[in-house]
């Protein structure tokens, strides 16, 4: 079986036939890394649905020229699922993006709760956001999801809460025994799932999205870490969503 290669455009081509050439992060690996020849087939994706099949028709150690031989644009899924997870120490949310993206992922909302810890600067959050971005790339590429999600700035509970869409319909999870389980209608075309910090929401949070008419649910009888809850109720919507 022939290797799936994959690359990122910065600018979707306008049509058959046009060349392009790759960014140059994609050109140096695709060169050094993957040894692309002149003639090699690959794929280019844009992060907005677009699916380019190219020939390779020229390589050097920055720069790699593509022509553009199909064109293939992918819409979003019917439902899209945003994720509002609170925001942790560490690099645990660099961990959680590329399993979202391979999930299918449509935006991301790091949400600041009352148990998160640290201090989240707006220099050091637009560092951040850009390693996500990267990241949530890569994921892409590997598993050939067409759509980049997008990546909201941090957000306060109570803002987040204020700030649902219209029509959103919102699921919260919970450790508290008697809630029920994940499980969205195909018909509703947007969902936000929440995502508490470690050590669960504060009494006081529970009762604002109550209050708010949240739907709660429970993913499993045990404590989960953020990581474990994220992408469990990512893929359990996902696979609701899709029945």
């Amino acid at each position: 079986m022939s290797r799936s290669i994959r690359a990122f455009i910065e600018q979707s081509p306008i049509e058959v036939g046009e060349e392009i050439f790759l960014p140059e992060n994609e050109a140096v690996h695709l060169s050094r890394v993957l040894r692309i020849r002149p003639g090699d087939k690959l794929e280019c994706l844009d992060g907005k649905g677009g699916k380019f099949s190219g020939e390779c028709l020229e390589v050097d150690r920055s720069l790699v020229r593509v022509r553009v031989v199909g064109c293939d644009l992918i819409s979003p899924h019917t439902s899209r699922i945003r994720m509002v997870i609170a925001l942790s120490k560490g690099n645990k949310w660099d961990e959680l993006i590329r399993p979202l993206c391979e999930l299918g992922v449509s935006r991301l909302t790091p949400l600041i709760s009352e148990r998160t810890e640290g201090a989240f600067s707006l220099k050091k959050f637009e560092e951040k956001k850009d390693r996500w971005r990267k990241i949530a790339q890569e994921a892409c590429k590997q598993s050939g999801n067409p759509w980049v999600p997008t990546f909201d700035h941090p957000t306060l509970f109570a803002d987040a809460l204020s700030l649902v869409n219209d029509g959103e319909h919102c699921w919260f999870g919970s450790l508290n025994e008697g809630v029920k389980k994940l499980s969205p209608l195909p018909d509703k075309k947007t969902v936000a799932i929440f995502v508490g910090p470690e050590g669960g929401w504060t009494e006081e949070e529970e009762d604002f999205a109550r209050k708010e008419g949240l739907s709660f649910f429970r993913l499993s009888p045990h404590v989960l870490r953020v990581e474990t809850a994220a992408v469990s109720a990512l893929a359990v919507a996902r696979q609701s969503l899709l029945c």
